[in-house]
Order: C-alpha cells, then sequence, then structure tokens
C-alpha cells in the first residue's frame, strides 16, 4: 500500500483494520482540458468551460470505475463533487482496494475522508482600544495596512471572496448588500440552500466582516475591501469532514470566487492536500488564503502547512503600538522527503493583524443591551485581513496572474529581521505592505 499517490494518513485508519473494512475517501483525478485552456479571472466565458469541464469529468470518473472493476471485480462507487467541475471524486476504499485503486492511470492521489475543524479565536474585550478605533473610524488593522490609501485606487470592486467557515449573519447592517450566495454543506457532502442566511456560531460574520464589511454605528471601517462581493459557505456546521471542505471548494469556483478565505484545520495533517491547492491555483486562477493556526511556535495546522498555500501568521500590537507576532501565532519549517518536489518550506507565508480584531458577530442579547460586534484573536482574524488586500489587489489589477500578487505581498512585506532573515517560521516573508505591493504591479 506505499504509492505516493496513497496519503500516509491512511496508516493509522487501515493499518490495523479489517480487510474490507469501507472507509471514505477523496480522490483526485486527472483532467482532460489543459490548464492554459481555462480563461483568466473575471472572463465570461469561464462558466462555459466549467460546465464543459463537469461533463468531460464525469466521463472520466464513469470510465475510470470500468477500469477499475475489470481489473479488479469489484464495483468503484465514485460520486463526484459539485457539477464536476473539480476533478475530485468521493469514493469508498478498504485496505484491500486502496492499492488497487491508486493504480488507475488518471489517479493522482487519494485522500482519507478526515474530520476538518474551526481554528477557534479567542473572543476579548478592549475598551481603551474601542475608544482609539472609534476617533480614528477604523480598526487598528486597517490602520497599520493602510487601507485608507488603498482606497483611493479601489475598495474590491467586482472581485468575490468566499468564506468558507461557520456561515454568516448576513443581515447585520455592516454587510448590507455584500453576501451575495450561501451555501450550508452537510457531512455528507450534500449542498443545502437556505433562508435567510445564517451563521452557525459567531466566527463566519466576524471573518466576513474583516473582509469586505463597512462601517459599524459608530462610523468605525471594519472591512478590508467593501465593494468586494462575498460567497458564504458553511462548511463548519455538525461533523463537518474533508468531503464538506471541498465540496465548498467546487461551489465557491462554481460561483465565480477568486480568493476563498479558510481559518480551519484538519484533524491531522494530509500530505496530499497540495494537490487540491494546486488545482485551485493552476486551473482555476483561484487563491486559496489560509490560517496557519493558534498552536504556538513550532506548529502548524493542515492545510495551511501545504508548500503552496497562502498561509497567515497573527500579529499583535503592544501598549507602546510596537508589532511583533503574537504568542499563539503558528509557525514552523518543514522538511519532505527526498523525492518531493518543495523539500523545505517555511510557514507562514506573510503575517498580519490578527489580535484585537473588531468586526461584526450575529446579535447577542446581553443584560445590558444587544451586541453586535466584538473583538476576537486569531490566526483565523489574520486571514481575512489578507484575504481582503487580494481582493484589493485583483479590483486594481483584475488581468494579473496569481503568481504575480503572491510575489508582490511576500518581496514587499515588512521584516524586522531585514531582507536575510526572509522567510523565516515566526514572520514568514513579514507583515504585508499592501499599498507597496499595489505599486510592485503596475
Amino acid at each position: 500500500m506505499n504509492t505516493p499517490k496513497i496519503s500516509s494518513a491512511f496508516f493509522p485508519a487501515l493499518g490495523s483494520s479489517d480487510p474490507n473494512c469501507k472507509q471514505d475517501a477523496i480522490v483526485i483525478y486527472r483532467t482532460e482540458r489543459p490548464p492554459e485552456e481555462m480563461p483568466s479571472r473575471g472572463d465570461e466565458r469561464r462558466f462555459q468551460v466549467m460546465q464543459q469541464n463537469s461533463q468531460q469529468n464525469t466521463d472520466v470518473v464513469a470510465r475510470m470505475a470500468t477500469n477499475y472493476q475489470n481489473a479488479t471485480g469489484q464495483s468503484l462507487h465514485a460520486t463526484k463533487v459539485g457539477s464536476g467541475a473539480l476533478p475530485i471524486a468521493a469514493v469508498e476504499v478498504t485496505r484491500n482496494t486502496l492499492a488497487a485503486l491508486a493504480e488507475q492511470p488518471e489517479i493522482v492521489a487519494v485522500i482519507p475522508n478526515q474530520k476538518i475543524k474551526l481554528i477557534k479565536p479567542q473572543q476579548i474585550e478592549y475598551s481603551d482600544l474601542m475608544a482609539q478605533e472609534e476617533k480614528q473610524k477604523m480598526t487598528w488593522g486597517l490602520q497599520v495596512l493602510d487601507i485608507a490609501k488603498m482606497w483611493e485606487t479601489t475598495k474590491g470592486k467586482g472581485v468575490k471572496v468566499a468564506v468558507l467557515d461557520t456561515g454568516v449573519y448576513s443581515d447585520h447592517p455592516a454587510l448590507k448588500d455584500r453576501v451575495k450566495d450561501f451555501i450550508i454543506v452537510d457531512p455528507n457532502g450534500r449542498r443545502i440552500t437556505a433562508t435567510p442566511y445564517f451563521d452557525a456560531g459567531q466566527h463566519g460574520t466576524h471573518v466576513c466582516g474583516t473582509v469586505a464589511g463597512g462601517k459599524t454605528d459608530k462610523g468605525v471601517s471594519i472591512g478590508v475591501a467593501p465593494e468586494a462581493d462575498l460567497l458564504a459557505g458553511g462548511v463548519l456546521i455538525g461533523n463537518a469532514t474533508l468531503q464538506t471542505l471541498i465540496e465548498g471548494m467546487a461551489w465557491a469556483i462554481e460561483k465565480g470566487a477568486s480568493v476563498i478565505n479558510m481559518s480551519l484545520g484538519l484533524t491531522y495533517y494530509e500530505p496530499l492536500f497540495a494537490e487540491v491547492f494546486d488545482m485551485l491555483i493552476n486551473q482555476f486562477d483561484v487563491l486559496p488564503v489560509v490560517a496557519i493556526g493558534n498552536e504556538n511556535h513550532g506548529n502548524t495546522s493542515s492545510p495551511g502547512s501545504a508548500h503552496n498555500a497562502f498561509s497567515i501568521g497573527a500579529l499583535e500590537k503592544s501598549p507602546n503600538d510596537e508589532l511583533g507576532i503574537a504568542f499563539f501565532s503558528s509557525g514552523a519549517s518543514l522538511v519532505f522527503p527526498e523525492d518531493s518536489p518543495n523539500k523545505w518550506v517555511t510557514k507562514p507565508d506573510v503575517s498580519a493583524p490578527g489580535t484585537q480584531v473588531y468586526s461584526c458577530i450575529p446579535p447577542v442579547q446581553q443584560p445590558n443591551g444587544i451586541y453586535q460586534y466584538t473583538y476576537m484573536d486569531g490566526t483565523s482574524m489574520a486571514t481575512p485581513h489578507v484575504a481582503g488586500v487580494v481582493a484589493l489587489l485583483m479590483s486594481a489589477y483584475p488581468k494579473a496572474p496569481l503568481s504575480a500578487i503572491i510575489q508582490a505581498l511576500k518581496e514587499t512585506a515588512y521584516h524586522p529581521g531585514g531582507e536575510e532573515m526572509r522567510p523565516d517560521n515566526r514572520w514568514g516573508w513579514g507583515r504585508i505592505q499592501p499599498v507597496k505591493a499595489l505599486e510592485a504591479l503596475k
């Protein structure tokens, strides 16, 4: 069963199981359409091409199932993800059938359908900071990133950002007209439409507010890209799994997302998730922006630890206004096997404000009134700052390739140790400087 196509995460689950015990899995397979044929972001032909992809990929899955049955004498139950635009399917495997499945020429990777979890923030109260932000009419994160200067050029109009999280309370006044679509994905990967749009917690609404929220009732701006469009996917409701997340990704791509914000982690490390990100970036021109985790230095959260994830660390501001990396912010230098195309990986990639972040939440009744805003800490608060900045850059330069946007954000980032220290496993390349990144794309 030892093949690079099979995730090593299968071994704890199947290593001592009955040979015929079934395990849900995800398979990634080769698409028949070359990546260069996918129209660029904003091209109206993208939807038509994705429809063509869907039919072609459905045919590939059917052929793969037939070839598998001919080779093994056993049937392969495979279910396409979403419309089938993504070359990913859900299957059932056993210890006896896993190797035979991996031998199919169409297969790129086989991954166990493990559970996913929210990278939980802390909810906090900062009355002094609130007074300062009300005076400045802007959260400290937006001030540090000089977002007001960015707004002289763009506020993110025309860019869709998908937030795959706990859902969203779209009736919040700070999110008025911003949430353009909503879906719930249950643990079995089924898409469920629901109105009104809702948040199973507070996290998704808080993240959406940081990406594209407007102003509070006190006139404080909370959103980085207040004219970007939000697609909210509730993928962290109930016993969420990897299949739930991938179904949410597929939905986001089908709806035209250019950025996918993920503040979540897998139960255990998945080395082959990089194949999913490779597909998003190179075939669909979509950037996954992922929280690196809140497990402190020396650790990372998967899938943020994938070499091609754009993973985000959290900055904090001290009482004397100095900026540093928050103690909880994860980061590590990862070493992969010799045959890996990316042997050395340092995470996070960049850092952004992730403590004392003020944003919107569903209304909460308290003894002294109703609260619709709160402060939270976490790399999951830093991530939407970066997703919003990416939306601003994409709006200003809609034809800029993802590689150029990523390079601009990394190379213009500020690292207190200087150029020779970049990247490291605390700051990554450094604190993003959106205005300089914008200038670098000219």
